[in-house]
């Protein structure tokens, strides 16, 4: 049984890893955990219950794929697979994947990455709710990203976006600079 978040996640992983054909252990697929599981790997304040997801080459994620685990208090929670998301509803910086922090590998095959902390703000410009904002204050306030580079990586995503409205990402992008200053 599973006794942490970060055990529940490498067992889904490992659980896709086995759904992965052979011939990938020539060219692994990178997976780049996004949302509240990255935000949960950098700052360990959020408990996610579901694990989005970028996938580099098309495979067979299990559906409705989740995983038991044991939380500190000895209760049960439950990690999905989230098969809605898609990085398309946002907007991401055209690099995330150049920035993202390696994890660990399965079986050759899978290649499992955390979302760099400024490319998960970049992620959250778009919806900007109230769980978004909690999100990007609590990986300002661990110092997990230098505010110049992240309004630079945030301009250029905006520049070539094809999610969201200009001016409003703008906007939630001058309000991000400003949790900075808090």
């Amino acid at each position: 049984m599973n006794t942490s978040l970060k055990e529940a996640v490498i067992d889904m992983m490992k659980i896709i890893g086995t759904k992965i054909p052979n011939r990938h252990k020539n060219m692994p697929v990178n997976l780049y955990i996004t949302g509240g599981i990255a935000i949960y790997f950098h700052t360990a304040s959020r408990v996610s219950k579901d694990l989005d997801a970028i996938i580099d080459q098309h495979i067979s994620v299990p559906s409705k794929l989740k995983v038991i685990w044991i939380n500190k208090k000895g209760q049960f929670e439950e990690l999905a697979y989230d098969h809605n998301y898609s990085p398309t509803l946002g907007i991401m910086h055209e690099d995330y994947d150049k920035r993202a922090i390696y994890q660990f590998t399965i079986d050759k095959k899978l290649n499992v990455y955390i979302l760099d902390p400024v490319d998960l703000i970049i992620s959250k410009l778009s919806r900007f709710g109230e769980q978004d904002q909690e999100d990007i204050l609590r990986i300002i306030q661990n110092d997990l990203v230098k505010k110049e580079e992240f309004e630079a990586l945030a301009h250029d995503a905006i520049s070539v976006a094809g999610a969201g409205r200009p001016a409003t990402l703008k906007l939630n992008l001058a309000l991000i600079l400003e949790m900075f200053n808090e």
